[in-house]
């Protein structure tokens, strides 16, 4: 969207002397902002905190797995140097078994648990990657558009992403961010300017 937010340009006719060039009015826009606070966003987000929100206690159950387990395979080894310590040799053996086992099932467990975490962190990173990637591509085609309607209403010559808008004169100069956003998630739309007096068009369109 930012790549898209840039392209905005002078429309035909911007190019006036510079005598005149106060006359115009031009516009800004957030395209960060309206990124962030475009209602679908919210809603992406919402859904992508859902799913980290499952995968972080389905993490905390398993981790809870190899404690239990981990806290077992000490005990047994603590109760078999007991026994040594005892003199109770045949009873410290006959634990050998469960020692054995027990070790056999923390090392899975715990192999496990180290997967599923590498997994389900990169699970979770490619469908960020997808539901936002998919967000901003929608949100690229509707925001030219939301532009150009709030420009002509707004009876202004161009339009510019604001992070390259360097300086300007604050009477000709009007931020359009929030405009955009309310039309956006799904406020009034603007109203059209009247004839003769078309909205900046994207260059190269």
């Amino acid at each position: 969207m930012k790549k898209q937010l840039m392209k905005l340009c002078l429309a035909a006719g911007i190019a006036a002397s510079p005598m005149v060039a106060s006359a115009y009015e031009f516009g800004v826009v957030d395209a960060g902002q309206i990124f962030n606070k475009y209602s679908e966003t919210q809603k992406t987000k919402k859904v992508l905190e859902g799913q980290k929100e499952k995968l972080q206690q389905d993490l905390e159950s398993r981790k809870g797995e190899v404690k239990k387990l981990d806290d077992e395979y000490v005990a047994t080894a603590k109760k078999m140097q007991d026994l040594r310590d005892g003199k109770k040799e045949k009873e410290a053996q006959a634990l050998e078994p469960k020692l054995t086992e027990l070790r056999k099932q923390l090392a899975q467990k715990s192999g496990e648990l180290q997967k599923f975490f590498e997994e389900s962190q990169k699970s979770l990173y490619e469908m960020e990657e997808q539901q936002m990637g998919s967000l901003s591509k929608t949100l690229d085609e509707k925001v030219d558009q939301v532009i150009k309607q709030v420009a002509q209403k707004n009876n202004i010559k161009a339009v510019f992403e604001k992070r390259f808008f360097y300086w300007g004169d604050e009477a000709t100069v009007k931020d359009l961010t929030e405009e955009v956003l309310q039309a956006l998630n799904g406020g009034k739309a603007p109203a059209a300017a009247p004839a003769g007096k078309p909205a900046a068009k994207p260059a190269g369109k």
